[in-house]
């Protein structure tokens, strides 16, 4: 083999491995860039950092009945085929729930308009002694027409509370024959199987619970 040509096959030889390597930078990239936007790769741990604590293994929903503020049987079905979220609060709450609806109907606004629309929230009075469904949709348009307001009786909103892990109680007010309503900050967030799927934690912040209804959203 004459040198010239030992010459131009050892470029050929260089050639291919550079082109290798080229492929298998791309390859790499383009793995790295689909971690990064694909959908359901968010760990647990990374779900926490954002103040969200899904359930180890997700919990069916048994029967309950409530009404919501049109007046329409709000039950389990309500909550089938789509994301929901649900805030345990009520009308005269005098700072957690104006607060909380407000950073939920912040974080909507951020989604990208299909997540947006498939996300159903319902704000669940804890106090339905006070809360008619009038008195509920007027609170609830304040925040976001799209949001459901729902009341019914008091055992029923005990038992669909106690299977979220939701506590509440009613303390006596500052004035006589007044009272108030200590309950949970945490927001519910429940898959489009009905099931409950884990806890959004307080404090709420929009943007932390935008990039978490996206991943939920998008898995």
């Amino acid at each position: 083999m004459s040198v010239r040509q030992e010459s131009i096959d050892a470029r050929a030889g260089v050639r291919r491995t550079l082109i290798g390597i080229a492929g298998f930078i791309a390859l790499i990239m383009g793995l790295f860039v689909a971690s990064l936007i694909a959908p359901g790769t968010m760990s647990r741990e990374e779900y926490i950092t954002l103040g969200y604590y899904p359930l180890a293994q997700t919990r069916e929903i048994a029967n309950f009945s409530l009404i919501d503020h049109n007046g329409q049987r709000f039950g389990p079905d309500r909550l089938q085929g789509h994301w929901s979220l649900l805030f345990f609060g009520y009308t005269y709450c005098p700072d957690v729930c104006p607060v909380t609806l407000v950073q939920i109907n912040k974080a909507v606004q951020q989604l990208e308009p299909d997540i947006a629309n498939s996300l159903r929230v319902a704000l669940v009075s804890v106090d339905p002694e006070r809360d008619t469904p009038e008195t509920l949709g007027k609170y609830i348009r304040v925040f976001n027409d799209s949001f459901t307001g729902v009341t019914g009786e008091f055992d029923e909103v005990v038992k669909l509370a106690t299977q979220l892990d939701i506590a509440f109680v009613k303390v006596p007010g500052d004035e006589p024959g007044t009272y108030l309503v200590n309950h949970s900050g945490s927001i519910v967030v429940i898959s489009p199987e009905g099931r409950y799927h884990g806890v959004l934690k307080p404090p709420h912040q929009s943007e932390k619970m935008a990039s978490v209804i996206s991943a939920l959203v998008e898995s």
